[in-house]
Parts: structure tokens; C-alpha cells; sequence
């Protein structure tokens, strides 16, 4: 629920949970993934996640992840691009193209999830509409 997430996030649970992304054990990374993606549900949150690092692990992990790992970080990519300014920040961190990768050779739920993310970069974004046509993006769309 929102105010639970709001309240992990104001305890200091989003850089708790993007070290654990980045740094914890396979099963850690994949449920603080998780975790950052159902956080990342909520506004104020995807604006924490970003600052406290998040969206460079989480393209990190969707990257080099074992599946269920790239499946979770997609979901959280998909949830924090619904901001314009952390959609340029993925694509700044090289998103683009772990996502058109996913979505082009992932598994089905990889797949639905950076497409959602890639969805959000073409529709929600000015800033990374451009760089995602560019890099295919909308050919794995279609």
C-alpha cells in the first residue's frame, strides 16, 4: 500500500534496497529488485529510487542479472519510467539497450516488461523518444 511504501522510503529503505541491488547475494538482488519495483509504483518514490542510485543498478542488473533478476529490474525500469526525468536517466545509463535487448530476446515477462519501459520512454518521455527509435526501439515494439 502507498503509505507503507512512503514509510519504507522516508526509514531509508531505498538505499538499503538499491546497495542490496547491487551488492547482496543472487536471491537479495532479485527481491530487492522486486521490492524497488513496487516502490517505484508510487511518485515521490520513483524520484528517491533515482536519487539514491537506483537506476544505474537496476540497468546493471536487468544487463547481467540471471533471469529472474533481469525480470525484476525490467518491472522496476518499467515503473520508474513513468518519470520523464528518470527515463533519460535510464537511457543515460545505457537502458536503451539492455531493454530493446529483453524485449527482443527475453523470456515472456521480460519481454512485456521492457517493453512497457521502452512503451514509456517513446510515449511518456520527450527527452529519450528520439535516442529509443533510434536504437530500434519501436521496431521491438511493433
Amino acid at each position: 500500500d502507498d503509505d507503507n511504501s512512503v514509510a519504507i522510503v522516508a526509514a531509508g529503505g531505498v538505499e538499503l534496497f538499491v546497495a542490496m541491488a547491487r551488492d547482496g547475494t543472487e536471491a537479495q538482488k532479485e527481491n530487492a529488485a522486486g521490492t524497488l519495483a513496487n516502490l517505484a509504483m508510487n511518485d515521490d518514490n520513483r524520484v528517491a529510487i533515482a536519487a539514491a542510485g537506483g537506476i544505474e543498478v537496476l540497468v546493471s542488473l536487468a544487463r547481467d542479472g540471471n533471469e529472474r533478476q533481469k525480470e525484476r529490474a525490467a518491472g522496476a525500469l518499467w515503473n520508474l519510467s513513468d518519470n520523464d526525468d528518470n527515463s533519460v536517466a535510464i537511457a543515460a545509463a545505457g537502458g536503451v539497450e539492455v531493454l530493446i535487448s529483453l524485449a527482443r530476446d527475453g523470456t515472456e515477462r521480460q519481454k512485456e516488461l521492457a517493453a512497457g519501459a521502452l512503451s514509456n520512454m517513446i510515449e511518456v518521455a520527450s527527452g529519450t523518444h528520439e535516442g529509443v527509435v533510434e536504437a530500434g526501439g519501436v521496431a521491438v515494439l511493433s
